[in-house]
Formats: C-alpha cells, sequence, structure tokens
C-alpha cells in the first residue's frame, strides 16, 4: 500500500534528479521556458539551424556530407515551440558534428489537411511537428544505405517543459555515443 509519506518521497526523490540533471546540462531552464512562448522562427534565430524549402530539400538533405536533422514545424503551435527549443540547444551543442534544419509548414498553428497530405506524400510526415534524421555519415561503410531518400528516424514526440531537461539529456547522450564516432 501507498501511503502519502512514500509518494511524497517519491515526488520529491523525482524533483531532486530533475534538478541535478539541469545543473549538470547547464542549461538555463528559465530561459527555455522564455524561448518555448516565442515563435519557432524567434528560437531558431541565432542558432545554427538552416532552412528547407520543397525546392531545397533533396539536394540539401542528400548532398550533406554529415548526418542532418530536418525538424518541421508550425510557427506558432505550442507542441512546435517545445521542440524548437529543443533543436535549438542541440544544435548548438552539436552543429560542427551534425546540420539541423527547420522546414516552416506553416506561419500559423495549424496545418492543413491538404498541405499535411502533401507533406506525407514528400518526406513520409503524417503530423507536425516531427523530426527526421538522416544519416548522411559517409565516413563510415554502410552497404546496405547507398540513398539517403529515406530518413533513418522519424520522431512526432516533444519534450513537456517539465521533462524538457531529460530528453535534452538523453539525447545529447545517445548522439555522443551513437552518432560521434
Amino acid at each position: 500500500m501507498v501511503t502519502r509519506r512514500m509518494s511524497l518521497a517519491g515526488a520529491l526523490g523525482l524533483m531532486m534528479s530533475l534538478c541535478l540533471t539541469v545543473r549538470a546540462a547547464d542549461v538555463d531552464m528559465a530561459e527555455v521556458r522564455r524561448l518555448a512562448r516565442e515563435p519557432v522562427e524567434t528560437i531558431f534565430s541565432g542558432a545554427p539551424i538552416g532552412r528547407l524549402s520543397d525546392a531545397t530539400y533533396w539536394k540539401t538533405v542528400q548532398g550533406s556530407p554529415k548526418p542532418v536533422v530536418v525538424v518541421f514545424y508550425a510557427n506558432q503551435d505550442q507542441q512546435s515551440r517545445h521542440l524548437a527549443t529543443l533543436a535549438r540547444y542541440l544544435a548548438l551543442a552539436f552543429s560542427e558534428a551534425i546540420v539541423f534544419y527547420g522546414y516552416p509548414v506553416t506561419a500559423g498553428a495549424t496545418v492543413e489537411k491538404n498541405a499535411l497530405a502533401a507533406l506525407q506524400k514528400r518526406y513520409g510526415v503524417k503530423k507536425v511537428p516531427a523530426t527526421l534524421f538522416y544519416d548522411n555519415d559517409r565516413g563510415k561503410m554502410e552497404l546496405e544505405r547507398t540513398d539517403y531518400a529515406v530518413p533513418t528516424v522519424i520522431e512526432y514526440r516533444t519534450p513537456s517543459p517539465l521533462f524538457w531537461n531529460t530528453y535534452y539529456q538523453t539525447i545529447r547522450k545517445y548522439i555522443q555515443e551513437n552518432i560521434l564516432d
């Protein structure tokens, strides 16, 4: 039987672990929360994140000698803003090894069904926001992958402000252990 005391102790432990994670990352969470209230374009400004459009997408992605991350977003959407803050900090940390791009789907908060259908047909994106990862690391031999027209990973989850730093630390660790070789 779980008592109120046990629940409180568990919650306190979770909060302490999150606080320790925040300190370890050297990320100002107040700044993350402030940025998350801004449009995605504002969040991306000043970060090493390029922009893609239909006209430049495949040439840019397939021509990159580095792994590529593409964030599809609606400029005013709350979930897109949360994802954009994560992408910003990852781009600042890993811009020398991974190229980051933003793909603006709409200036507003909602994506029209026709636009979403076109994205699904062209890139395999089923909803927005979405993150596509193309492992274009030509430095290592990959016999099964000769064309990078299909992303290695498609991700639709976005970090809530409460668990933002946990997402950030997990992705940083994954990149360091699995992408940077």
